[in-house]
């Protein structure tokens, strides 16, 4: 046999070795890894409840490798994000600062982002917690629909 052929040969062998592993899940996948998220409502311990004119304006995606990107109304902004259990933390947390139209929630929206805790996910709602629950985001899940 030639050297090319060994080399084809070796190369089929390891791929059918690694195929199992490459194509399982991980156990330690959270299930919001590959989910995008738009938000409902921002509400505050005070009791104060606020709803974005545009759910689509303020997504957020949780993509692999621990990386997230953010869509804050005129703003963009990726995060890293580790989920164990209920708790969950989003950071290096980095944004555009474009001066969006009023009303805006990117200023909340953001900042509540940055200090989230906890995670719960429920039936087709996830809600983020901050410290002592002083501030929880609420999330339905977002679907792109194109527009034409």
């Amino acid at each position: 046999m030639t050297h090319e052929r060994h080399l084809f040969w070796f190369a089929a062998a390891l791929g059918l070795l690694a195929s199992p592993y490459l194509n399982a899940e991980r156990e330690d996948a959270s299930p919001l890894e590959n989910t995008s998220w738009q938000l409902v409502e921002i509400r505050s311990s005070s009791g104060a409840v606020q709803t974005p004119d545009n759910p689509e304006s303020y997504l957020l995606r949780f993509r692999i490798n621990g990386r997230a990107q953010i869509t804050a109304d005129c703003n963009e902004a990726g995060a890293t994000w580790d989920h164990e259990g209920n708790s969950l933390r989003l950071t290096e947390l980095v944004t555009t600062r474009k001066l969006c139209v009023a009303p805006s929630l990117f200023n909340f929206y953001i900042m509540n982002l940055q200090n989230t805790q906890q995670a719960e996910l429920g039936n087709e709602r996830l809600k983020l917690s901050t410290e002592n629950r002083l501030a929880e985001l609420i999330f339905e899940p977002y679907v792109f629909t194109p527009r034409f």
